[in-house]
């Protein structure tokens, strides 16, 4: 009988040029998104996604920094109409639609906030595949915070990393 062993593929972190400084958003609908990840060649069962933000020094309220993920309609891949750019799977700032719109997204991570200066939020590894219930072949993420102020912009302090799961036989 064979042995089936996991195999963890290496840490990778998002391009996240326009991650750095976005804006607060009282309603989550104005962020940014991610790159797509293309599962179609890595062909992993899973991926792990797990980051960390950093608010501002002044201007904070308590709020919320929320991360949700996205997969497309089918493997072309044609993307949902989500955001008013027409942006999906692109990574850099992003408005969708409206709250409506946002609800149909799968939640990653709902980190609350206070207001103490330059603080280090972070959320653990999550399971892409337990969000859909299945693996897409493609998925982004989507992010938006509700700090009173935009998001850390000294020192690339914002970063959110995915890592292949397989399994070896």
């Amino acid at each position: 009988m064979a042995t089936a062993t996991i195999n963890y593929g290496t840490d990778a972190a998002f391009t996240q040029t326009n991650l750095d400084g976005i804006a607060s958003s009282a309603t989550w609908v104005a962020g940014w998104t991610s790159a797509s990840i293309d599962n179609t060649s890595t062909k992993a069962i899973d991926y792990l996604v797990q980051g960390q933000f950093q608010v501002e020094s002044t201007g904070l309220s308590a709020g919320a920094i929320n991360v949700w993920a996205y997969a497309p309609l089918n493997d072309t891949p044609t993307w949902p109409d989500l955001f008013s750019a027409g942006t999906e799977g692109t990574e850099g700032t992003a408005t969708l639609h409206d709250t409506e719109i946002r609800d149909t997204l799968r939640l990653v991570a709902s980190i609350a906030t206070d207001t103490t200066a330059s603080r280090y939020y972070s959320f653990q590894p999550v399971s892409i595949r337990s969000l859909f219930g299945q693996m897409p072949a493609h998925f982004a993420l989507f992010v938006a915070q509700s700090t009173g102020a935009a998001l850390e912009t000294t020192g690339d302090p914002n970063q959110i990393y995915y890592q292949a799961i397989k399994y070896d036989v």
